[in-house]
């Protein structure tokens, strides 16, 4: 079920109004009225627009637009891969607030006095001068925390040391809203309360994005030999189909002699050599009578004929050939062409936890393992699938949720 609703497109980008949208543009209507909750949605859309279509002008698509409660969000598929354009696409909403700041004010200049009009045009000034203000606070999810990733990232060279950074300045931007939100209410005014919630909003997010700046460091860090497991069997390239079925397919608890442990991967070596994979679902194109016969010779899919990586691949290179081709698994050769290990979706996810000091739970790995997809966050950092991130009006960049 959606959260969003589409209310239309501009320039081939799809817009939304999240649920949550709607009480707060109420509260805007009982409080300001409605010219200025329609000013403040259009102001909110082309903030978003500014982005996207910087966004867009360097190749990089732009998904969709959201507005909710907190503001906006263009969610864009990637993030522009250079720390300049990246800065240019943070930027582009804020100098746009601006802009309708100096428009709504000369409007004002000439709007009859104290007319209804010039209240309006007031309050929308008012209005993108507190959104283009805002978003230029140095701290994620901020576009001014954008701004400061990027700076940090070309001054370094290091995209996840200027997100770590931002995010953290983020988090100080979040704590310092908590607290004068708490100040105003002891002040007397319930709009503090209001300015809570935005800080503590703020400090969540850039949370998220500290978490996803860890873990991006770790898995460069990781190679595959760091990864891999040996959760396989080494057979002899002459037994037979028949010991082999008997062996290693029939259950355990059928035939205690089993494995305790059974894998599910077997290569095949013959003479001290690996001779290839084993592929038991070939058994069903032969005829059992031939099993006693045939040695898994007649099963095997050649080493020339598999694809793998070496062990000294880095982590993210394996992620992306994961996603690319969705294999339950990698192969890790030597560099003499033998296999090293296995590499799966859980082994990757297990590891990573470890490296940041969390034990996972094997149950956690298996599901992990079973599942189709990746947990949020393990992005490739060449191709990050771009998810807005939420503020007064924010462009979208990496995030650790899925997009609805």
């Amino acid at each position: 079920m959606t959260s969003r609703l589409r209310i239309g497109s501009l320039w081939g980008i799809p817009f939304f109004i999240d649920y949550t949208w709607f009480p707060a543009a109420l509260l805007l209507v009982l409080s300001y009225g409605v010219l200025t909750a329609v000013g403040l949605f259009l102001s909110l859309l082309a903030h978003e627009l500014a982005h996207s279509l910087v966004a867009r002008a360097y190749g990089v698509r732009v998904n969709s637009i959201t507005l909710f409660i907190f503001g906006g969000m263009a969610a864009i598929e990637r993030e522009v891969p250079r720390p300049l354009g990246a800065f240019c696409v943070a930027v582009a909403g804020p100098l746009l607030s601006l802009g309708l700041f100096v428009f709504f004010s000369v409007a004002r200049a000439w709007a009859v006095p104290e007319s209804m009009l010039a209240s309006t045009l007031t309050s929308l000034a008012a209005i993108n001068l507190t959104i283009a203000l805002f978003n230029l606070l140095p701290g994620l999810p901020l576009d001014g925390g954008q701004m400061l990733k990027a700076a940090i990232w070309g001054w370094t060279g290091d995209r996840q040391k200027g997100m770590l950074w931002a995010a953290r300045a983020g988090q100080g931007v979040g704590w310092g809203l908590v607290g004068l939100g708490l100040l105003v209410v002891f002040w007397g005014s319930l709009n503090g309360l209001w300015v809570g919630l935005i800080g503590l909003f703020i400090l969540n997010t850039a949370r998220r994005y500290s978490q996803y700046a860890q873990l991006q460091q770790v898995l460069a860090r990781l190679k595959a030999a760091d990864v891999m497991t040996r959760q396989f069997r080494v057979l002899d390239a002459n037994m037979s189909l028949r010991e082999f079925v008997d062996r290693y397919l029939v259950p355990s608890s059928l035939r205690p002699e089993a494995p305790t442990q059974p894998a599910d991967v077997y290569f095949a070596e013959e003479d001290g050599r690996y001779r290839g994979l084993v592929r038991p679902e070939l058994l069903n194109d032969i005829e059992r009578s031939q099993w006693d016969r045939l040695t898994l010779k007649a099963i095997l899919k050649p080493m020339e004929q598999l694809q793998g990586v070496r062990e000294e691949t880095p982590i993210p290179q394996v992620i992306q050939m994961m996603r690319q081709a969705e294999p339950r698994r990698i192969l890790v050769f030597t560099p003499t062409g033998a296999i090293a290990g296995l590499i799966d979706r859980g082994d990757v996810v297990a590891m990573a936890a470890r490296q940041l000091g969390v034990v996972l739970p094997q149950e956690v790995v298996q599901r992990v393992r079973d599942s189709e997809e990746w947990p949020p966050g393990f992005q490739v950092e060449d191709n990050l699938a771009g998810e807005g991130s939420p503020s007064l009006a924010w462009q979208g960049s990496p995030d650790l949720r899925n997009e609805p």
